[in-house]
Order: C-alpha cells, then sequence, then structure tokens
C-alpha cells in the first residue's frame, strides 16, 4: 500500500484536518461501536496515533485509559495540551520516523490510529511494526480511515483494495463501516 500523500507539510496536514472536519467528528454511533468491540478497562495504556487536538485522547481518558496522544502537527499538539487531563500526554512526533519517545514497548493495551494511515509513508508496514513491537499480547488497535473508491491520489484516504493488507497477520480482524465513508477496522493481536 503506498500513501497518496508522503511526508506533507504541516500546512498541507492541518488544511486536510480543516476540509476533513466532518471525518474528525466523533459520533455517538462510532462510540457505540468502540465500546461493544473493544474491551474497556480502567488503567490500560493506550496510543492515539495522529492524535490532531486530541478529541478521541480525551474519549479513552473517561473511559479510563492511560494515553499518549502523538501527532506530526506542533499546532495540533499545542492545542491538544491546552486540555490538561492526568494521565493523558501529548508528543509531537513523526512516525514516518519511528516510535515515539517513551514508548514502552509491548506494553501498550490499545492503539487507536484515526484518519492517520494515508499519511505514512508505508502504512501497512506501520501497522505491522505497531502489532510487533508496541501492542502486549491480544492488545488491539482501532483505526478508522476515509475510503476514496479508485481514486488512490485523494488526500487523506485510501482505496477498497488498500484497506485489506492491513488486516493480515492479526489474530482478529473484524470491519465495518461509518458515515463518511469511512472503513473501520478493530484488530487483534495474537495472545503468543
Amino acid at each position: 500500500m503506498t500513501a497518496p500523500v508522503k511526508n506533507p507539510s504541516e500546512t498541507v496536514w492541518n488544511a486536510w484536518g480543516d476540509e476533513g472536519r466532518s471525518f474528525h467528528v466523533i459520533t455517538d454511533q462510532e462510540l457505540n461501536r468502540f465500546t461493544r468491540l473493544l474491551p474497556i478497562q480502567r488503567g490500560h495504556k493506550a496510543v492515539d496515533a495522529g492524535c490532531g487536538t486530541g478529541g478521541f485522547s480525551r474519549q479513552l481518558h473517561r473511559f479510563g485509559y492511560d494515553v499518549t496522544g502523538v501527532d506530526f502537527a506542533a499546532s495540533a499538539i499545542r492545542a491538544a495540551a491546552r486540555t490538561p487531563l492526568p494521565g493523558v500526554r501529548y508528543v509531537h512526533h513523526d512516525l514516518n520516523e519511528g516510535d515515539p519517545p517513551g514508548l514502552l514497548p509491548g506494553g501498550i493495551d490499545l492503539v487507536v490510529c484515526r484518519m492517520l494511515l494515508p499519511f505514512l509513508k508505508d502504512p501497512v508496514a506501520w501497522v505491522r511494526r505497531t502489532r510487533d513491537s508496541w501492542l502486549r499480547p491480544g492488545g488491539r488497535m482501532y483505526v478508522v480511515i476515509p475510503v476514496t473508491g479508485d481514486d488512490a491520489g485523494q488526500p487523506g484516504g485510501v482505496t477498497e483494495q488498500q484497506i485489506v493488507p492491513l488486516t493480515f497477520g492479526w489474530a482478529e480482524a473484524v470491519r465495518y463501516d461509518l458515515r463518511g465513508p469511512l472503513a473501520c477496522l478493530v484488530l487483534r493481536s495474537p495472545a503468543t
């Protein structure tokens, strides 16, 4: 899977965020599906990869997770940090450049990845590295991706064909769709 936008500038990233604002809205429908498919246990560790201004990071905190939000855009991290919460930290980091500092290898219970994958250099490799290096055995990944049809050149989205390899190598992969159109994946890593 090749990302349509490689190394976008912060200006491009922020413009996409402004244009795709409706994709970023966290709806009751999304949260209901999330809580039905992902076990929530207070005190578990979560990483919100591509956290933007921290909306889903704050939601994870309300669920009881200890959260690390990571984003490429310094302006987004500054905005997220304006709402300080105990157990939530934000890290300015480009995930194309490796793992964020301070990440506990094999110690993460949940990785959330909303609207990020199309902006990574190699989304499939990143998902596999996250599964193999970040998640604890049996850990989960929640992915939300805008589906663009056959126009793979549209920034911020992927085609159906690009979604399929994201599910390879997981113990369990559940796919459902939300408004947008958005594809949601709930992935569980092997227990051993």
